[in-house]
């Protein structure tokens, strides 16, 4: 696709080819309304894959509303339409002023979505955007879609392995292809294998939809195309859902949450060995915070979770506690694994082969055993062609892919899998159940997070589902036409390398308990009440303490921190300061701070001020007597005196500054310096999405740890596990920045033309006070200094 910063590299024939910035190649042109893409600013609706990545700000509604204003939409009918793309993707419920901080991917990704509704594209372009949802969240991206081609007579373009939930929207069918008839480098060459309508593609005897991986929709189904229930040889007479012997994992009145207040409470669970249990919920329910409550990698905020004697003795070192929290991380990976949603914060190897060897190494296999453990996964996930890439080339199905056999090296007696079949293609699908399924055999414990309703019911597994305060349950199986319970000849899936479902050869002890398990598959076999989203209210953030200071303008704060703390620095003596830092405690308990609140917060200002005052105190001028010597450290009367002023400068200077930024919204700051200071759109708002990164980026750090403790390498020193967690820490900055460009431009920002703002950034009389204030307060204490002689021009 040809862009701004494209560059002429050759011809190939008569096409010209260009090279985009990130080294790729193309030929020919994009049209949008007949003119190039890169002029069709806020005309291309774009929902990418990763939900995290198109996240701009910390509100909800600011980042629904980031494309209307880039589109110069008059700010009365901005959050009407906010409002009404919320509602169409689900997340009505969701207050505007709501953080993003804590919403699940599912719900990032219909947010996503509700921001590229709210420009009212003419084109769309869905990268699998129903990917993370649950099956309602499904129905309301599909039906908020299909609303907007309706409506605005749109073109979509969907790139996704299962059309079943879009087939009533689509017109035309491309089937792509890899080219493997070449050399290794050309694996990816993709071809065009079919083009045409639903009805002639889907409907085309001559494709092997199984091998291509696509999931064909249900009413141009073949038999060969159903899924069945896994039965594998010599798998074990136990149901799936039930399991066998002791409890390996127990919860008791367990608590689970992110910060203090618990999503879930009192949840008493067992899960033992050949058990596949299936969390399910809608998304925000708290299936992950509670699989990474279960797995040791979050700590409960009540109740318990305990191993039994079975799984304590299963790995290495005997951890002292039964609760997997408390172990150290290579007690915990030889026993439990986890795989996260995200694959890029599970990767801590420069290789693909090396990673899957990492477990096994941390756990004691030597070096040859770990190298054919991971020959034989690689082979086994349809990655042994990437061993030596780094993981981070991979797309995102082969990633997910490389992380299951990653945890799968550890040989775990108990392993969560959050989302494992997200992204994936029907063949690696196919691949993933078969291979869940077989370590029930080995007696692995299985946790699955999903929404996928077909994988829940293939395994056989105990469905767990989180149910919100008040609902009735959402939880249905998938039709008869796309799951048989039974295994009739002539829809049995074939043995092949692609990973296939056999039909045959189970005993019929386990036919007999999968089939019982098929036919009451009706219900979910518990379920788990957790707080209702609507429920998780957040009051709005108020930006100071002080309600006055809350009430003056982002810029106008700024302004008067500088105000206030410049004319301090023409001045190096105790008197000034001293009045400036009197004044600056009076006026902030007027304006009703406590003094304990002053230095709680503003404590890093009372660590500093004695540091400097240390420098100074033996670095600094000398004059009069000598008090106390030692080398090159000389303290003397001057010494002392500049050292005071420069502690109690530090503080009248540093104290006001905090308190009057802290608490400042970064978007209510950047409306105001685009609104009131009419700085640059591009490097405001440039510079505020940079600011949102670093929180998703201290979420990244937080994950990485988690990950790293998940595979044992958590308990390495500090500053060795520290460089590497860095290094992945910074991939990941580079690829969310770049993922975060694609997103602001593709929400219309960037272009030449105005913008409007959804937020009114107001200045009011109140404000020209306070800045008359922050002025006088330094005026005030150098007249002092200046009346009583102690006025030292910039020190001297």
């Amino acid at each position: 696709m040809l862009g701004a910063d494209a560059g002429e590299v050759g011809t190939e024939g008569d096409a010209q080819l260009v090279e985009d910035a990130d080294g790729g190649t193309s030929r020919g042109q994009i049209l949008v309304g007949g003119r190039p893409v890169s002029q069709a600013i806020g005309q291309v609706g774009l929902v990418l894959q990763d939900p995290d990545a198109q996240a701009i700000f910390q509100r909800v509604g600011d980042n629904v509303a980031f494309g209307p204003e880039n589109m110069d939409l008059p700010r009365s009918e901005i959050w009407p339409r906010v409002k009404d793309c919320l509602g169409a993707v689900g997340l009505s419920d969701l207050q505007l002023h709501r953080s993003i901080t804590h919403l699940s991917g599912g719900q990032m990704q219909r947010l996503a979505l509700a921001g590229a509704l709210a420009m009212r594209p003419g084109v769309l372009l869905l990268d699998e955007p129903t990917a993370n949802l649950d099956p309602q969240g499904v129905e309301q991206i599909v039906s908020a879609v299909g609303h907007v081609l309706d409506t605005q007579g749109s073109t979509m373009v969907l790139v996704e392995h299962r059309a079943q939930p879009w087939i009533d929207l689509i017109d035309r069918v491309v089937v792509l292809g890899l080219d493997r008839s070449g050399d290794q480098k050309d694996f990816r060459q993709t071809l065009i294998v079919a083009d045409g309508s639903p009805e002639e593609v889907f409907q085309d005897q001559s494709l092997d939809f199984g091998a291509l991986g696509i999931w064909v929709p249900e009413r141009f189904a073949r038999p060969s195309d159903h899924i069945v229930p896994i039965h594998l040889p010599g798998e074990p007479a136990y149901p799936a859902d039930q399991g066998t012997g002791q409890p390996l994992l127990s919860a008791r009145s367990l608590a689970v949450g992110h910060g203090s207040s618990p999503i879930a409470q009192n949840v008493d669970l067992d899960f033992k060995a050949g058990q596949i249990t299936a969390l399910v919920g809608d998304n925000g329910a708290g299936k992950s915070t509670l699989a990474l409550t279960l797995a040791g990698l979050l700590k409960p905020l009540g109740g318990q979770v305990s191993a039994s004697p079975a799984l304590i003795d299963g790995g290495l070192e005997h951890p002292s506690s039964p609760e997997p929290y408390t172990w150290n991380s290579k007690q915990l990976a030889s026993r439990i694994s986890y795989v996260f949603q995200n694959p890029e914060h599970q990767f801590a190897r420069a290789s693909v082969e090396e990673e899957v060897m990492l477990a096994p190494l941390r756990t004691g296999l030597d070096h040859d055993k770990a190298q054919e453990r991971a020959t034989d996964l690689l082979k086994r996930f349809h990655l042994q062609q990437y061993a030596h890439a780094n993981p981070y080339t991979l797309s995102g199905g082969e990633k997910r892919r490389l992380t299951v056999a990653a945890a799968l090296a550890a040989s775990p007696q108990v392993l969560i899998l959050d989302e494992p079949t997200f992204g994936q293609d029907r063949v690696t699908w196919l691949s993933m159940a078969q291979l869940i399924a077989s370590l029930r055999a080995e007696g692995v414990a299985i946790i699955v997070v999903t929404h996928d309703h077909q994988l829940v019911q293939a395994l056989g597994a105990r469905v767990v589902e989180l149910l919100p305060q008040g609902s009735n349950g959402g939880w249905q199986p998938q039709s008869s036409a796309q799951l048989a319970v039974k295994t009739p000849p002539e829809v049995a899936e074939p043995e092949s390398d692609l990973g296939s479902l056999p039909a045959g050869g189970e005993s019929s002890s386990a036919q007999a308990a999968q089939g019982s398990r098929g036919d009451r598959a009706q219900e979910p076999d518990l379920r788990l009440s957790v707080k209702a989203m609507g429920e998780r209210l957040e009051d709005p953030r108020q930006s100071s303490r002080s309600a006055y200071i809350a009430s003056i303008n982002p810029s106008f704060r700024l302004i008067g921190a500088f105000l206030l703390a410049l004319p301090l620095f023409f001045s190096l003596d105790w008197l000034s300061a001293l009045t400036a830092l009197v004044i600056e405690v009076l006026l902030l308990l007027a304006a009703g701070f406590t003094p304990w609140r002053i230095v709680r917060s503003t404590w890093p200002i009372f660590v500093g001020a004695p540091g400097s005052a240390i420098a100074v105190l033996l670095y600094g001028k000398s004059g009069g007597a000598v008090l106390w010597q030692w080398g090159l450290m000389l303290v003397t009367e001057r010494s002392a005196l500049l050292a005071g002023a420069t502690a109690l400068r530090v503080l009248a200077i540093g104290i006001p500054a905090i308190i009057m930024m802290l608490g400042v919204d970064a978007t209510d700051l950047a409306d105001s310096f685009s609104q009131i200071l009419h700085l640059p759109d591009r490097f405001v708002y440039g510079g505020l999405a940079g600011l949102r990164l670093f929180s998703v980026l201290q979420d990244d750090w937080a994950a990485l740890a988690a990950s790293r403790r998940s595979r044992g390498l958590g308990d390495e020193n500090k500053f060795k596990a520290f460089l590497p967690q860095a290094f992945a820490l910074l991939v990941l900055s580079i690829r969310r920045s770049t993922g975060l460009a694609v997103a602001m431009e593709a929400r219309g920002f960037g272009g030449t033309g105005p913008r409007s703002h959804a937020r009114v950034s107001l200045v009011r009389a109140r404000d020209y006070g306070f800045l008359s204030l922050c002025l006088a307060v330094p005026v005030i204490a150098l007249s002092v200094a200046v009346w009583a002689g102690t006025f030292a021009f910039f020190g001297n």
